[in-house]
């Protein structure tokens, strides 16, 4: 079973690298599958429950994730003052950091491989509750999904990129850095409250959107679908 679904950007979109830290504020173009799922997973555990999205964590786990990514996007960078605790009499010292922006021109889609037509049922119930991915803030406006009981029309002709599998060969276009829930992952590892030490259960790698180089200022930098070329 696949679920093709569409979402409206509302807001700028940020998501940092999972191997960065938040100085850098560097942002990726697009949710990673390791962030779609989370988001799967929390809209489940808050429609049916702490113990069926237990239950159905496995599945989650094992979903393939194929993106659209939208027509263009435009990375903007920033200098924001931010506060730090620290130790002393000054509880906290004022810094600057860097932070960037991303903002979508065009609908970003994804489609689910299901297991199963059950899982897909949920999961057509749970994505209109979904209104952002990565940081908070970052917010998607449901706008549909359909539902195919056979392999849609070739999703790779369509635009869409393998979010769960590493590129196999370097080609022409934008390399990101993805990460995904390893196969092996338990509910624990990807729970903050079982196990907030934990590399999250994650594994990363590399794979390459299709977008080209369109403009680029001190400030910003614009990419753009190479379809559109």
């Amino acid at each position: 079973m696949w679920i093709i679904v569409d979402y409206e950007p509302v807001a700028a979109f940020g998501l940092r690298p999972s191997n960065t830290t938040s100085s850098g504020g560097k942002s990726l173009l697009a949710p990673t599958p390791y962030a779609i799922k989370m988001a799967l997973l929390d809209r489940l555990i808050c429609f049916g429950g702490l113990a069926y999205g237990v239950e159905q964590f496995p599945l989650v786990r094992d979903l393939g994730i194929w993106l659209r990514v939208p027509l263009a996007v435009a990375v903007n960078r920033t200098f924001q003052k931010v506060l730090r605790p620290q130790s002393g009499p000054i509880p906290w010292n004022q810094t600057i950091a860097q932070r960037e922006y991303v903002f979508h021109a065009g609908t970003l889609a994804l489609a689910f491989e299901a297991p199963d037509a059950a899982f897909a049922d949920a999961l057509a119930y749970i994505l209109p509750a979904i209104n952002y991915f990565g940081r908070k803030g970052s917010f998607m406006q449901y706008a549909g999904h359909q539902v195919y009981s056979v392999d849609p029309p070739v999703l790779e002709a369509a635009g869409y990129v393998d979010l769960c599998h590493a590129t196999d060969a370097l080609g022409l276009g934008f390399l990101q850095r993805m990460d995904d829930m390893r196969p092996d992952a338990t509910f624990g590892d990807v729970s903050v409250y079982d196990n907030p030490r934990s590399d999250g259960g994650r594994v990363s790698y590399n794979v390459i959107f299709p977008y080209q180089l369109a403009h680029h200022g001190f400030n910003h930098t614009v990419y753009r679908a190479e379809w559109l070329a």
